[in-house]
């Protein structure tokens, strides 16, 4: 089935023809943020796209439903008898079809794409918040704003006691730079031909290489409050930031719908 993406989709020049894209992400209390080969994933990231869909494994393959209005799971799960539903963790049969939550991550370094889905309730909570918070920035701030996020845990309470849940700590927010919304650039821009290019621009001068140790500080455009680049990392561009720009923050008066007097 063909992907629906109600809110923000994929904005990167991509097809919607499968949930998965990319690398998939995964989140445990005991490895936190990690990819497919259990290495830990660059934070931040830039939050590209979510989705809920319904999703069964056969045969530890996906079989996902992702046209809404998605139907009701425990509608399909009556038609599934219980001899072949899995078994849980907690011993007990796991119902088939469980709604699940996707979520569409950026490497603000290199732009790696990574999906993360689970249908958990902690998952579930991570989703619902970053959903919320996307809400109320877009309605202030228009349709084409994304996300930096930390990737990180909250505590959270259990029938089997206090455990950890994923969440993604949102620190800042970007805009495309160009004004159609699209994150990467148009293939139609204007370039000029070489015999002109040629003419018209200046050969750049040679830079004479210096020894002297650098002092320079990472670029404007590479911060991200709330986040430090690694030592090894600091002086090198963000593919992501870089290519985007920052979204002017929400004051008080815009999210109780009414301005602060003068002296306040």
């Amino acid at each position: 089935m063909t992907a629906h993406v109600p809110v923000s989709g994929l904005p990167l020049g991509l097809s919607s023809d499968r949930v998965t894209r990319g690398t998939p992400a995964r989140w445990a209390e005991t490895t936190s943020w990690v990819d497919r080969d259990g290495l830990p994933i660059p934070s931040p990231v830039m939050i590209v796209g979510y989705i809920t869909i319904l999703r069964r494994w056969k045969g530890n393959k996906p079989d996902d439903i992702t046209e809404h209005p998605l139907p009701d799971p425990e509608e399909l799960n009556a038609t599934i008898p219980q001899s072949e539903w899995d078994v849980g963790l907690d011993g007990k049969p796991r119902k088939p079809w469980a709604l699940t939550y996707v979520i569409y991550l950026v490497n603000l370094k290199n732009g790696t794409l990574y999906t993360y889905a689970n249908s958990t309730f902690g998952a579930m909570l991570c989703y619902t918040q970053l959903e919320e918070q996307v809400a109320v920035m877009r309605m202030l701030r228009g349709e084409h704003v994304y996300p930096i996020a930390n990737l990180d845990r909250r505590p959270m309470k259990t029938a089997f006691g206090m455990k950890t849940r994923p969440h993604l700590e949102i620190v800042d927010w970007r805009a495309p730079k160009g004004g159609d919304g699209s994150l990467v650039a148009s293939p139609s821009t204007p370039q000029l031909p070489p015999a002109a290019a040629k003419a018209d621009i200046p050969e750049a001068p040679t830079a004479t290489p210096s020894t002297a140790p650098s002092s320079a500080t990472p670029p404007a455009s590479s911060t991200v409050p709330g986040f430090i680049l690694p030592a090894e990392d600091s002086n090198k561009a963000s593919t992501v930031l870089d290519n985007t720009k920052p979204v002017k923050p929400v004051t008080v008066g815009e999210l109780i719908a009414d301005e602060l007097p003068p002296w306040a």
